[in-house]
């Protein structure tokens, strides 16, 4: 006995996220095609409402998202040094400079940049290169698999 775990609904499309077109204007051989996001740490920056016609595209409508969604909402009630898991979800491979960044404003912010001592601050910049290396690493991967090719991908990673 199998088990249907989707039930088909008309209003699915609707009820998702808004879109500008609505199926029934659509001609015949036209349709409404969703692009994006192209990888996976991209989730909710950009969705691509695409009417096409056949290969031809007729239209295209941007939807802006956010990257995470109320990430200012948990700042708002939370201390400064517990936001920092946060600001790390926005760039998954490259997560220390986001925390670089927010760590030196929250300090200069507190004016404690002077009681920070050398070493974190090399330490810091330490990693955050590396994380930069690794960003570009999986950038030029993931440029490979969208060309064609797999194996650069491995490689990277």
């Amino acid at each position: 006995m199998t088990k249907v775990q989707y039930q088909y609904k008309e209003d699915n499309l609707h009820d998702s996220e808004p879109n500008k077109f609505q199926p029934g204007e659509l001609k015949s051989e036209e349709m409404i095609i969703n692009l994006g996001p192209q990888h996976p740490s991209t989730h909710g920056v950009l969705r691509l409402e695409v009417i096409s016609d056949g290969e031809v595209i007729k239209d295209v409508v941007p939807h802006i998202g956010y990257l995470h969604r109320c990430f200012e909402k948990h700042a708002e009630n939370l201390p400064y040094n517990q936001i920092i898991p946060f600001v790390d979800r926005m760039d998954y491979v490259a997560a220390m400079n986001s925390e670089h960044a927010y760590a030196l404003g929250v300090e200069k912010m507190l004016g404690i940049t002077e009681q920070i001592p050398k070493r974190v601050e090399y330490i810091r910049v330490l990693v955050a290169e590396m994380n930069r290396i690794g960003s570009h690493l999986i950038a030029l991967g993931t440029y490979g698999l969208d060309l064609g090719a797999f194996t650069p991908f491995f490689w990277v990673i």
